[in-house]
């Protein structure tokens, strides 16, 4: 979602419709990078001039907590997860905390599958 509520274009395709219901696609990698950058912390510019050309950037992130909780509203909306390279998953700092979100996903009747981009299987399967 965007800052003012609309659903964005990325928001959008990764929510599809398919014959067993809603379908959040979420690649684990992606989730780990953004996650990650939320860490970094931005420096304050307050000696800059204007005769030293451009102006650093703004760079606006979301929290890791903010990206988290997008991701658990995601879950309450959809029937089916499907979790690209999830090994990434092991890897992300709050990684208990989506873990949780899945666990809550599934007790509600949620289905998890996880499809492995790089080994050559079309088919998704279901994560035990």
């Amino acid at each position: 979602m965007t800052v003012d509520g609309r659903l964005s274009r990325r928001d959008f395709l990764r929510l599809r419709a398919t014959e067993r219901g809603r379908l959040l696609e979420v690649s684990c990698r992606a989730l780990f990078m953004r996650c990650a950058d939320a860490t970094i912390v931005p420096e304050d510019v307050v000696e800059w001039e204007p005769w030293m050309g451009e102006p650093p950037p703004v760079i606006h992130r979301r929290s890791a907590d903010d990206l988290l909780e997008a991701f658990e509203q995601d879950l309450r909306d959809v029937r089916v997860l499907r979790l690209l390279d999830a090994e990434w998953l092991d890897s992300i700092e709050r990684a208990p905390r989506i873990e949780a979100a899945i666990s809550a996903f599934r007790a509600r009747g949620g289905v998890v599958e996880t499809e492995e981009r790089n080994v050559g299987s079309a088919s998704p399967r279901r994560w035990v």
